[in-house]
């Protein structure tokens, strides 16, 4: 096995399976939280705002689900994704604890919109620090839909984009977003 900084010779071994997990669960796993989970708590805080009970729920849900799947990515979660897809398992890798906890919290926004709504969103917030706070940075990841964050983004993604190659692992950006149009 030769360091991840260095070249292979010719027919090496691949690198191991446990450093290949660590490099997607940090590498995607950071990438479908600004692009996923950021997204999914904006929906749930304007439904919030809104009074949109069965809305914020209904969003809660998809958020800890998605939040839920980045975890699982540490052990057995599934990598790649397609929106809506019915295959894709959201609870792969998460021990189940984690799991019920989180759908408990997604289902306590019925209640807790209106009155106690911004303290449920507290916790929700709280769930999804949690999950950055798995992936290991030393400093908050940015806010992609600021325009400082998005090009933090960028160099996140271009900082990880040539080790998953190396190691035969999918981009972290959609094609559409690196593939030019002319």
């Amino acid at each position: 096995m030769t360091p991840l900084g260095t070249q292979a010779a010719a027919g090496a071994e691949a690198p191991p399976a446990d450093l290949r997990r660590l490099l997607a669960f940090r590498a995607h796993g950071a990438a479908r939280l600004l692009l996923g989970c950021r997204a999914r708590l904006e929906d749930v805080e304007g439904a919030v705002g809104a009074g949109q009970t069965e809305v914020a729920v209904l969003m809660a849900y998809d958020l800890v689900q998605f939040s839920l799947s980045v975890r699982g990515l540490r052990t057995e979660g599934e990598l790649v994704y397609g929106r809506d897809e019915a295959g894709f398992d959201p609870f792969a890798g998460v021990p189940a604890e984690e799991a019920e906890a989180g759908l408990l919290l997604a289902a306590e926004g019925r209640e807790a919109v209106g009155a106690r709504g911004e303290e449920w969103l507290e916790r929700l917030r709280g769930h999804l620090r949690d999950t950055e706070a798995l992936l290991g940075y030393g400093e908050p990841l940015p806010d992609v839909r600021s325009g400082t964050g998005l090009m933090k983004g960028f160099k996140l993604a271009r900082t990880w984009q040539p080790l998953l190659h190396r190691v035969g692992l999918p981009d972290l950006l959609p094609d559409a977003w690196t593939r030019r149009a002319d």
